[in-house]
């Protein structure tokens, strides 16, 4: 990525251990840490010797002369880090925030300067992405994001209010296609153990497990915030007894096999570019998880290649089509090839 580049120009960072945010070149280079949420990045970062965690320690447990934060698509999430961040800085210590104008940078930096009350001092600017650094003293601190609520109907009319960090998927609103599984849930038969794989904050698990009370389920995704939100959404349900959520990546083998019940909303995009990579190799680990018979839902926009990737392994029935998008019943009868095979790659950002 171009914005990464310009942590290597000169002048931007210092030869101590640095904290880095959503990256881990400058983390790499200097012997310091990095915070990586997603379990791929995380899992290469750890293969390659770099100091790696899912979430930032407290203040209590280490500090840093400098910080590293990369802006991301998510503006909520670039603010709960730049205040993580902030915690993390020595008395003294740099907060460099690096992005592309295509995230907007430049808008982010003004209202940051503001908070802080202070000027950045702008490191590099090229490459149509910055660099800028700002001192921590004994002024005022960056306004990190909260949580929000999202509101998911249940069986019988009720709903409940969910827990999301900032930055995981859907974190404003329940998406469509979260809705439409929702919705195709009624007209299933009592499973006894269900696999909701890429789980986010846990809507489908945790409306299956209501819907079904004797059944059992395991949710996996591969955004640590979103298995933390899902974990707190179990226990605020009281639901954490016959459920488990582990963090996960695709290019992982399921911890569990033996499911009757699969639901499943795979990611597609990698920024703003289609990309179904992720899609496959979740398939992949869905037809090994998958006991023989089981069934699994799949929702998709309505214009992506799933049936193609899903053949080999399984029938296939189209249950619905509805604002813009596809419910795929997936019935596992083969074990002679598993779906998308060869094609995988890892699981990535929604």
């Amino acid at each position: 990525m171009a914005a990464d580049e310009l942590i290597f120009d000169e002048g931007v960072l210092a030869p101590e251990p640095l904290v880095e945010f959503q990256g881990d070149r400058g983390a790499a280079h200097t012997g310091g840490l990095a915070i990586l949420p997603w379990r791929g990045p995380w899992l290469e970062a750890q293969a390659s010797g770099i100091r790696v965690a899912a979430s930032a320690p407290g203040p209590s447990e280490e500090q840093f002369g400098q910080a590293l934060v990369h802006v991301q698509k998510s503006r909520a999430a670039t603010w709960r880090d730049l205040g993580a961040a902030w915690e993390l800085l020595e008395s003294g210590g740099r907060l460099l925030v690096c992005g592309g104008n295509d995230l907007g940078i430049t808008s982010l930096v003004k209202r940051l300067a503001q908070e802080l009350d202070q000027p950045p001092q702008i490191l590099s600017n090229r490459r149509h992405a910055r660099i800028v650094a700002f001192q921590r003293g004994s002024g005022p601190a960056p306004h990190g994001a909260d949580a929000s609520r999202i509101e998911v109907p249940l069986a019988n009319g009720r709903s409940v209010s969910l827990h999301a960090e900032p930055g995981v998927f859907s974190a404003k609103r329940l998406d469509t296609g979260t809705q439409l599984l929702l919705e195709a849930l009624e007209d299933e038969g009592a499973p006894d153990k269900i696999l909701d794989l890429g789980c986010g904050i846990g809507p489908l698990g945790l409306a299956s497990l209501v819907r079904w009370p004797e059944a059992r389920a395991l949710l996996l995704d591969g955004d640590a915030r979103a298995v933390a939100s899902a974990a707190r959404n179990l226990a605020h349900l009281s639901l954490e007894t016959r459920a488990e959520v582990g963090w996960w990546d695709a290019e992982e083998n399921c911890p569990e096999t033996g499911f009757d019940l699969a639901l499943v909303n795979p990611p597609f995009h990698e920024g703003k570019a289609v990309d179904l990579r992720p899609a496959r190799a979740m398939f992949t680990r869905l037809a090994e998880a998958l006991a023989m018979g089981g069934r699994a839902l799949i929702v998709a926009n309505r214009s992506l290649p799933y049936e193609r990737d899903l053949d080999g392994a399984g029938s296939m029935k189209i249950l619905s089509h509805s604002r813009g998008y596809k419910i795929i019943a997936f019935t596992r009868r083969s074990v002679t090839r598993n779906p998308g095979r060869g094609r995988g790659s890892r699981a990535s950002r929604r």
